[in-house]
C-alpha cells in the first residue's frame, strides 16, 4: 500500500515538471488544442498566449523539480505516518498549483494593459 500511496503523491510535481519541460521546448500552438494554460488573459491574443506557456513553464519545472525532491523526501523519511501525510502532501502540491496560475496572471496583468499591448513597449 505505501508503495502506491507513493506513486500518487509523486504524480502531480511529476506532471507539472513534464509539462513545464514539454511547454518549454514545445509550447501549444493552437489555443483550442487538448492541453494548454488558458485564463482569460491567456486566450486574448497569440502574444498573451505565448507569454503565458513561457512563464508558466518555467514555473512548472522549477515548481515540479522542488516538490518532487520536497516529496520523495517527506514520504521516505515518515513512511511510518504515510496514511495521514500523504492527503497533506496532496493538498500542498494542489495549492502551488493554483497558486502558480495566479501568478503567471499576475505577471501578465503588470505586462500587459487592457487593449493587450506590453506595457514596456509603449512609450512615456
Amino acid at each position: 500500500m505505501y508503495y502506491a500511496v507513493f506513486v500518487i503523491t509523486m504524480l502531480p510535481p511529476v506532471a507539472m515538471l513534464f509539462l513545464g519541460i514539454i511547454w518549454a521546448i514545445n509550447p501549444p500552438k493552437n489555443k483550442p488544442g487538448v492541453l494548454g494554460y488558458r485564463t482569460e488573459l491567456s486566450i486574448k491574443n497569440d502574444t498573451t498566449w505565448g507569454f503565458a506557456h513561457r512563464h508558466i513553464s518555467k514555473l512548472w519545472i522549477r515548481l515540479g523539480s522542488i516538490m518532487s525532491a520536497i516529496t520523495a523526501l517527506l514520504m521516505i523519511l515518515l513512511r511510518d505516518s504515510y496514511r495521514s501525510l500523504f492527503l497533506w502532501i496532496i493538498g500542498g502540491q494542489m495549492a502551488l498549483l493554483c497558486i502558480s496560475a495566479f501568478l503567471v496572471d499576475g505577471t501578465m496583468k503588470n505586462t500587459f494593459d487592457k487593449e493587450e499591448n506590453n506595457k514596456e513597449n509603449e512609450d512615456p
